[in-house]
């Protein structure tokens, strides 16, 4: 999942549950075959996206959990908007259970009054970084048994709990690993204070990019008193295997040598797992839809990471 001292970083691909480029969203079958092929040829993680309009990730998830063996799963990011703390921590739970362990939990805050479909379905756009705060501490404290093992009572602004708790607990002590989504210095808190790992929530393409974040990342941690060195880093990357697209701020673009170099270079300003989004290169999204070319064409990138020493 992660990377070891002169191992390649973990990669991760996001499972296409909305629509691509010029295709419709892809069903069931198609992302069942992209699973096992990913998985087949190395990749480290699975991610399906949060948002109303794609597939929901707790039912692809658990899917995906029964047909794999190896890779580890999880939302990238669960919106925390979306769902009570506590059913996210149960539903976490029960596919650390159907995967034998490999889950990973990703938590964001969404984009709440930024979202004009929040309001359209009705969900909360009021406080949404507060209800944000508050139900990453509930989800952490109740399934992190081994360090909270007394039902937990929580009195916040949004949620309030009396004696809850989760049981069954799945296959491991402490839960899933939470990776929080963050940025800015209140979300960089959040994930100092409760995640296993914090995962940066813009693209990274350079050491400049991956900087932006540290330095909020140290002042969050120095002002809730952890060592930084104790917080895995991760974050995401668009792809283009194509060198046309190599004037995208945004991307790391060329053949699949180049591109595992640039992830290489990351690696090497600390960044021990990286999800990528990689499609169609005619795709002008942010986070292209992976289709079944584009994890073709990725078995080299694959090939790349292996063959090159670690920066």
């Amino acid at each position: 999942m992660v990377s070891a001292a002169g191992a390649r970083p973990g990669i991760g691909l996001t499972l296409p549950t909305w629509k691509s480029h010029g295709e419709p969203v892809a069903r069931w079958p198609q992302i069942r075959a992209l699973a096992l092929d990913a998985e087949a040829m190395g990749v480290d993680t699975l991610w399906v996206p949060d948002e109303i309009g794609f597939w929901d990730p707790w039912a692809i998830l658990p899917a995906v959990a029964a047909v794999t063996s190896r890779v580890s799963i999880g939302p990238l990011v669960l919106c925390t908007g979306y769902r009570h703390p506590a059913t996210i921590a149960s539903a976490a739970a029960g596919l650390d259970e159907v995967s034998g362990g490999r889950a990973i939990l990703g938590l964001g805050s969404g984009y709440g009054p930024r979202d004009p479909g929040w309001g359209r379905l009705g969900f909360e756009q009021a406080d949404h970084m507060e209800r944000f705060e508050e139900s990453v501490e509930i989800v952490a404290r109740l399934l992190r048994r081994e360090r909270w093992p007394d039902p937990l009572t929580f009195d916040g602004r949004i949620f309030h709990l009396d004696g809850g708790a989760i049981r069954p607990t799945g296959p491991r002590p402490d839960g899933p690993p939470i990776w929080v989504a963050a940025g800015k210095r209140r979300t960089m808190e959040v994930a100092a204070r409760w995640g296993d790992t914090v995962n940066f929530n813009n693209p990274l393409t350079d050491a400049a990019s991956v900087e932006a974040f540290m330095g909020p990342l140290r002042e969050a941690c120095a002002a809730v008193g952890r060592d930084v060195a104790t917080i895995e880093v991760t974050g995401w990357v668009r792809v283009a295997l194509d060198r046309s697209a190599g004037d995208r701020t945004d991307t790391i673009a060329g053949d699949p040598a180049d591109v595992a170099a640039g992830l290489r270079a990351l690696q090497a300003h600390g960044l021990t797992h990286l999800s990528c989004y990689v499609g169609h290169p005619d795709d002008p999204s942010p986070y292209p839809a992976l289709t079944r070319a584009a994890l073709d064409r990725w078995a080299a990138v694959m090939e790349a990471l292996e063959a090159q020493p670690a920066a």
